[in-house]
């Protein structure tokens, strides 16, 4: 049975396929060199799940298992007391997944962060890649979301 795309707020059911598919995006990015942390992404799951405000976690899943997910937080800017703006911490996909299912399911958790910070007045919202390889797939996928690059994230 094909229940295809759908796009909700994370829910304790996710843990399991979430925690696989960090595992997956963890190792393509510029930390992989580092161990992955169990414990530390537990307690994200226990922050997530006591749904705090100014943060939300979407989750798309695929024929009712979760296969991707999308992390943000909204504050304010620094130097401004102006409109609240949202900081995409990380956006992850179930690589298993066929490349164009992974570009669906990648522009529909976008389309669910631009919903929350629409209904937040969010003025922006800053999504960052940090693979560190195969950058121009994001990149594309980025854009055709309707992204525009205003700067880039630098590693020393």
């Amino acid at each position: 049975m094909n229940n295809g795309l759908k796009v909700r707020l994370f829910e304790e059911r996710d843990i399991s396929a979430v925690r696989e598919i960090m595992v997956q995006h963890h190792a393509m990015t510029v930390f992989r060199n580092q161990r992955f942390s169990d414990w530390k992404l537990n307690r994200h799951f226990e922050t997530i799940l006591s749904h705090p405000p100014g943060m939300v976690c979407i989750t798309s899943e695929w024929d009712g298992v979760a296969a991707g997910v999308a992390w943000a937080v909204a504050d304010s800017y620094m130097l401004s007391d102006g409109p609240l703006f949202v900081t995409v911490h990380v956006i992850a996909v179930d690589l298993t997944l066929s490349p164009v299912r992974r570009a669906k399911i990648f522009l529909s958790l976008v389309a669910g962060i631009r919903q929350w910070a629409a209904s937040l007045n969010a003025s922006h919202s800053f999504i960052h890649v940090t693979t560190g390889s195969s950058i121009k797939a994001p990149d594309r996928l980025i854009k055709a979301a309707g992204a525009a690059f205003v700067g880039g994230a630098y590693v020393i």
